[in-house]
């Protein structure tokens, strides 16, 4: 199965989403039917039916197909390199917003603007504040204001 390829093996596919298999993690995302949510095919969710998963080369191709972004696994995070792609979805939004938080010094002004920025660039992540901080220390062991406060 290649990644550019439109015809993907579904006996296969969904063989690897039963199995969890980590080779195939960037290859192909599967969307269900019965949830409307779109994963990658490592997440630890419990496997739907065969009948009620449909297949994509890209994510692009799920978000269009109709499905949303599952919140375990962020498929929408995973970038196109399949060696990242296997990495931690709460890494690569610790990086994210780390990355955010630096091209957004310049809001840092005023206490109530370092407060929305920070909810903003949660939103633009497309997770909440709350989970954005808990993520952010989980990672880089500061909370994203403290970050911040570092970077001046």
């Amino acid at each position: 199965m290649q990644r550019g390829s439109r015809q993907l093996d579904t006996e296969r596919c969904y063989e690897a989403i039963c199995t969890k298999d980590s080779n195939f993690d960037g290859y192909f995302f599967v969307g269900v039917s019965s949830t409307g949510i779109y994963c990658r095919p490592i997440c630890r969710v419990k496997t739907p039916k065969q009948k009620n998963c449909h297949f994509f080369s890209i994510a692009a191709q799920a978000e269009a197909a109709g499905f949303r972004p599952c919140l375990r696994c962020r498929p929408e995070l995973a970038p196109e390199n399949r060696h990242w792609s296997s990495e931690d979805a709460g890494v690569i939004l610790a990086r994210e917003a780390a990355a955010l938080l630096d091209g957004g010094r310049q809001y840092a002004s005023g206490h109530a603007n370092r407060h929305q920025s920070i909810t903003a660039i949660a939103q633009r992540l497309g997770i909440s504040d709350r989970h954005l901080r808990r993520v952010f220390e989980c990672y880089w062991g500061i909370s994203p204001l403290q970050y911040r406060q570092t970077q001046r």
